[in-house]
């Protein structure tokens, strides 16, 4: 029998809630040195997965140009000069995770095959699975992850074919001739 998802998960799971800012969301994956994350409720339950590309997704299309004319822009100096043309404000309210977060999750249980992780991961083109306890996140199974139990995995054992043996077959037949 092969290996199962609660044997390679990484239990030690950094999950974020629904409501936290996004600002704060991105200070989090830079300082813990992760890519993705599940999102939770108050209560804890998996509500969906947030990635960096949600969050580069999200930083792209939003539009936080000034785009109303004001007497404040003409008026204001900064540092004894102008606000030189075409100085925009960009708006300082960021969304929310809830906002950005993917809401599908793709999860196992800790009883699932590595194996079947490994094409849910290929055939859906995700990083990372959730492996849960009923609603609760148990553990999560990144592609690394996946590396690594393939990597530790021994490998099966060859036929054995040693040269005594082949040496013996040869011998046996040398001296008849056909």
């Amino acid at each position: 029998m092969g290996q199962l998802a609660g044997e390679i998960m990484s239990r030690d799971v950094i999950c974020v809630r629904s409501d936290a800012d996004l600002r704060d969301l991105a200070k989090l994956f830079l300082e813990k040195g992760i890519t993705g994350a599940p999102v939770v409720d108050a209560e804890g339950n998996l509500e969906g997965v947030i990635s960096q590309t949600d969050l580069l997704y999200y930083g792209l299309t939003r539009d936080d140009e000034l785009v109303m004319d004001s007497h404040f822009y003409h008026a204001v100096r900064v540092e004894g000069g102008h606000l030189p043309k075409g100085f925009q404000i960009k708006d300082v309210n960021t969304g929310r995770v809830c906002d950005v977060m993917t809401p599908v999750v793709h999860s196992v249980t800790e009883r699932a095959s590595v194996e079947s992780v490994s094409r849910m991961m290929m055939r859906k083109r995700i990083h990372r699975v959730i492996v849960r306890r009923g609603r609760k996140v148990a553990g999560i199974i990144s592609a690394l992850d996946i590396l690594r139990a393939v990597a530790k995995k021994p490998k099966k054992a060859a036929p054995q074919s040693s040269k005594k043996s082949r040496s013996r077959r040869t011998s046996r037949g040398a001296g008849k001739t056909a």
